[in-house]
């Protein structure tokens, strides 16, 4: 029997509808009820943990259905999926359906022994009868915004990201869009909202594109094929999002913001300073005549202007220390100031209603800033901080009283924590500057910028300390736990001591992490593993070595190439590579992938037909040998840089070994070329081949031949092996890369390589899950490639396993594994094997 889960804000109507449902139906229906936060479940809201042990109580074979009254019960069921094992997924569907009549509808069904596609279906033809008796119907849609396009191309999509196409993927889409002559619409079809034009961050935010919803984008340009590319590119890779990722993390739990919460971690003593914010109100006076008007509009343009300056210059002094998703948090909210909509609704204001370009400013700002607060998702309410900051920052600049903080110039010469309402971008930036401790907020949330960019930095906060401002006002010493939303006022010298004494215990642990991974991965039983960092820019480049690197094991070319509008020549091309590679030195040894773009991830200078499935299509390598004027100047700057680099070079998307030969021979021209022309340069290099299509791992011992080394690139080759998009949320039990058929593809590459002794690394996803390195080991596999945060952790597993007790325990076990999950749960056993087997003393 299908399991039914109801999910509702309160935890009596979650359990009056389950009664309802068991007197109605079946008392023996596989059901269950949860809701409600705080003791007793007494508060509204929901929890993601209990809607995940809610679903595993009833779960079965024939799978669940949840359904679910709103809001953010909707997001809390979506992530209590997500804890769920990848077979479990597969089994469990969220509703929208209408809780009463849908769960009895889905009852009915669920007690007669239908399949979970049947009780789903009849939980969303539930409210037909009641329709046909009361005979309303839905009310029309709204009018369309802006007029279709004439020869429009379409693109229907669905879009994935977890929160919707909110500030940050809206303005990714608008940058992107920037880039192509012509107009693209977008129209929310699930909501009927729409079309508006992709200009303006508060139009799309308007179009109120959730999770799911079916969104059409509609496409007027002299290359509509490179814009769809390019959009389906965006939509497919959660326009940078991931999935899980800790930066739109907000916890599982409800927040309870009447209590201190952790918003970023570590723990900071030292003295509270309250940031000190003039209270003031607007100016508000009617402009009369023409001249003053124009004056108003003049002032207005002029306050925006160097508001966008003075962010900018903020915008460079992070940049090197933060990675792209946290720098793109600056480029959204860099868009609020000058949104062609907003812009046009405040000079309305002032043309209008007559009202002076401050009053104006404030009034528009002020409703959108509202408007966020009043969302149903806690991560969109977070948002409403960014039009705040930037309704103060043009303010300032608009009237005479200054409104922003009245922090010093220089750093403070004592441990110092701010308290502040909420910690924005500009606070973070300013807490670096000045060496503060921590941030102690009265409100925020773990989830709004200024929080993301506090982690990112590594500087403590907590939030939800209102409570506590008048203590705070009078505090000479307080100390935060940032990790646990601990505030401690005053304490006692003896409690003052025991947390200081923790924090430095933190810090020295830190340190020793640090310490440790820079030093050699080596197993218990004394095998040396390699393990190099991810990079496609300098602060990658940084990041990774910082933090233990032995190598630079792939560096995606890529993403150098995205800031060309126009072919770059060799030397645009070197420049950009030897800025990227600088904080390396000249010996540190990098993997450098040839530019590996194709119609999944299309640039503006390299254009492409239409492709049905660009998977499938001219990418890689074959793109690079279609393009050849490129491509020889692609690698006229690759040798150039040899000269000064340890470089060797990766061929992506390889296939059969005559496009390895192609390669050869094309750098054999162009290493005579330059010697010809006395152009410093190496050759030859090292030359390597991703494994990515099955292709190349069937006639691996051919490629080997003409490989100096290999590099597994499971991301691809999970896809292509098990017929899966990895973009297709409906197959996601097939995107794990321990499938065994994957595992059974990859064995052969690595034993081919040993025997050829040519190097393989692998530099997927899946080298850095912890679950994954006892296979890869087990498999031969003596080289990772993992992003530089993963880094000190892939290290500290790898000294802890035994590779001759793992290879035993392999070699035994590996045929009988059935499925990803078979190996999973072998591979902790592995670990527990191990760890338990030390080696002799």
């Amino acid at each position: 029997m299908v399991g039914l889960v109801l999910v509702s804000h309160s935890r009596p109507l979650a359990e009056a509808l389950g009664d309802l449902l068991r007197r109605l139906v079946d008392p023996n229906l596989r059901l269950t009820c949860c809701g409600g936060v705080g003791q007793d479940r007494a508060e509204l809201g929901t929890d993601a943990i209990e809607i995940q042990q809610a679903i595993e109580t009833v779960y079965s074979e024939d799978g669940v259905l949840v359904l679910i009254d709103m809001g953010g019960a909707i997001l809390n069921a979506e992530t209590a999926r997500e804890f769920l094992n990848l077979e479990q997924q597969a089994k469990v569907r969220l509703s929208s359906a209408p809780l009463v009549e849908g769960g009895m509808g889905a009852a009915v069904q669920a007690k007669m022994g239908a399949s979970l596609d049947a009780v789903a279906n009849a939980a969303l033809q539930s409210l037909l009868p009641k329709q046909d008796q009361v005979q309303d119907s839905r009310p029309p849609a709204p009018a369309t915004l802006v007029p279709a396009l004439a020869g429009s191309e379409i693109l229907d999509v669905t879009l994935r990201n977890p929160h919707g196409l909110h500030l940050r993927p809206a303005a990714v889409l608008i940058k992107t869009l920037s880039g192509f002559p012509g107009e693209v619409l977008v129209e929310n079809r699930t909501a009927s909202r729409g079309p508006v034009l992709a200009r303006s961050l508060i139009d799309l935010m308007r179009l109120q594109i959730r999770q799911g919803d079916l969104v059409r984008f509609s496409v007027s340009s002299p290359q509509p094929e490179l814009v769809i590319e390019s959009i389906r590119s965006l939509v497919e890779s959660h326009f940078g999002e991931a999935g899980k990722s800790d930066l739109l993390s907000e916890g599982v739990h409800a927040l309870d913001l009447a209590q201190p919460f952790g918003a970023s971690g570590g723990i900071a003593v030292g003295r509270p300073v309250l940031l000190d914010r003039i209270v003031y109100s607007v100016p508000t006076y009617m402009v009369e005549s023409t001249s003053d008007i124009e004056r108003e509009i003049e002032k207005l343009g002029s306050a925006v202007a160097a508001a966008i300056a003075e962010f900018d210059c903020r915008i460079d002094r992070l940049k090197k220390l933060l990675r792209r998703p946290e720098q793109e948090i600056f480029d959204a909210q860099r868009m609020i100031f000058d949104d062609p909509t907003i812009l046009k609704e405040v000079q309305a204001k002032i043309h209008g209603e007559h009202l002076n370009a401050a009053a104006a400013w404030h009034e528009i700002l002020s409703h959108y800033a509202i408007d966020r607060e009043n969302a149903d998702d806690p991560y969109l309410r977070a948002r409403a901080a960014d039009f705040r900051e930037v309704e103060r920052a043009v303010l300032d600049l608009l009237i005479d009283e200054q409104t922003g903080s009245a922090l010093p110039d220089q750093p403070f010469t004592e441990p110092t924590l701010l308290v502040c309402e909420e910690l924005t971008p500009t606070l973070a930036e300013q807490c670096r500057r000045l060496s503060m401790a921590g941030v102690i907020q009265l409100g925020g949330g773990t989830t709004s910028h200024g929080a993301i960019l506090a982690r990112a930095l590594g500087i403590p906060a907590i939030g939800g300390a209102r409570k506590s401002l008048e203590q705070l006002l009078k505090a000479d010493r307080v100390v935060i736990n940032g990790s646990q939303g601990s505030l401690w006022i005053d304490p006692s010298p003896e409690v003052l001591a025991e947390l200081v004494d923790r924090q430095q215990r933190e810090r020295s642990q830190r340190r020793l992490t640090l310490q440790e991974s820079r030093e050699r991965a080596i197993t218990s039983d004394g095998t040396p593993i390699q393990v190099g960092g991810n990079a496609s820019s300098a602060n990658d480049v940084l990041s990774a070595r910082t933090n233990g690197a032995d190598l630079i094991g792939l560096f995606r070319s890529e993403f150098l190439f995205h800031h060309f509008d126009e072919e770059p020549d060799e030397h645009r091309q070197l420049a950009a590579y030897r800025e990227a590679l600088e904080p390396l030195g000249d010996l540190f040894p990098t993997t450098v992938r040839l530019l590996d773009v194709g119609g999944d991830k299309p640039l503006k200078f390299l254009p492409q037909p239409k492709e049905t499935n660009p998977f499938l299509g001219t990418r890689g390598i074959r793109l690079l040998l279609a393009n050849q004027r490129f491509f020889r100047a692609h690698l006229r700057a690759l040798l150039r840089l040899a000269h000064s680099f340890r470089v060797q070079l990766l061929i992506p998307m390889i296939t059969d070994v005559s496009e390895i030969l192609a390669v050869r021979k094309i750098l054999a021209e162009i290493a005579g070329e330059l010697t010809k022309a006395n152009v410093s340069h190496r050759w030859p290099v090292p030359l390597g081949a991703m494994i990515e299509t099955p292709s190349a791992a069937l006639l691996i011992d051919q490629l080997l031949s003409h490989l100096d080394f290999i590099s597994i690139g499971t991301n691809d080759l999970t896809q292509y092996i098990l017929c899966a998009e990895r973009g297709n949320a409906t197959l996601t039990r097939f995107s794990d890369s321990l499938h065994p058929a994957v595992l059974r593809i990859c064995e052969q590459v690595i034993h081919a390589a040993q025997e050829r002794e040519v190097k393989a690394s692998i530099c997927g996803e899946i080298a850095s899950d912890p679950e994954a390195l006892p296979i890869w080991l087990g498999l031969g596999l003596r080289e990772f490639s993992v992003t530089a945060a993963a880094i000190p952790a892939t290290k500290s597993l790898i000294r802890k396993l035994r590779i001759s007790e793992i290879a035993a325990q392999f070699a035994s076990n590996r045929l009988s594994l059935k499925g990803p999950l078979d190996v999973r749960k072998f591979s902790r056993s592995l670990w527990s094997a191990s760890i338990k087997n030390p080696p002799d003393s």
